[in-house]
């Protein structure tokens, strides 16, 4: 990864390990055309909500809304068979250069090399099966069993399962994104190192 994208993968992952995340927010000016006080402000402050880089993208799906297109399902579970083999570099090419990444914890990268692809896939510490499939517009929505792969950290996650919305296009996945594991929740530990999410 380049040092920028490593670097706002690092605040990122510091900011959840602080608790810091989507505390609080600014203030916005409004001018309140009703108030004829005499004397008094006529702009109040409103709150504003924050908006995190690590919140999921609005676009993504949350649930599956039909069936699974089987291409697309077929791409998946050919990653994920690479990936629980421990054949990194081979899961990695299910990539499309560029493609977009978001794990718990992670700002949406931007995986546009060779080594970002790689790197996305080690962050992977689990490998995993897909168990339920569904489909959401373009989007495909996977529930992952975790398992342990060769070279991955899986640990305590095995077992448990994950969720996730992949878009895959042209045989390739386009975008990956970690969900909640319920849907409307949030996602719940492990986070990154623990492969696909549904």
């Amino acid at each position: 990864m380049s040092s920028r994208r490593l670097s706002v993968l690092a605040v990122g992952v510091a900011l959840t390990a602080g608790g810091a995340l989507g505390c609080g927010g600014g203030e916005q000016s409004t001018v309140d055309p009703n108030d004829t006080t005499p004397g008094s402000p006529r702009v109040r402050a409103e709150p504003t909500p924050a908006v995190s880089p690590l919140d999921l993208p609005r676009h993504v799906p949350r649930r599956a809304t039909g069936p699974a297109d089987r291409a697309s399902t077929r791409v998946i579970r050919r990653w994920l068979a690479a990936l629980n083999r421990g054949d990194v570099t081979r899961a990695a090419h299910f990539f499309a250069l560029p493609s977009k990444f978001q794990n718990t914890g992670t700002p949406v990268l931007t995986v546009d090399s060779e080594r970002e692809r790689i790197a996305v896939n080690l962050s992977l510490n689990c490998g995993a099966r897909a168990i339920q499939t569904g489909g959401a517009g373009r989007y495909t929505i996977v529930r992952f069993r975790l398992i342990e792969r060769p070279g991955g950290e899986c640990g305590a996650a095995t077992g448990g399962t994950a969720r996730g919305a992949i878009l895959v296009a042209r045989g390739r996945i386009r975008e990956w994104y970690r969900l909640p594991d319920r849907p409307g929740g949030e996602p719940t530990a492990p986070a990154a190192p623990s492969g696909p999410v549904a």
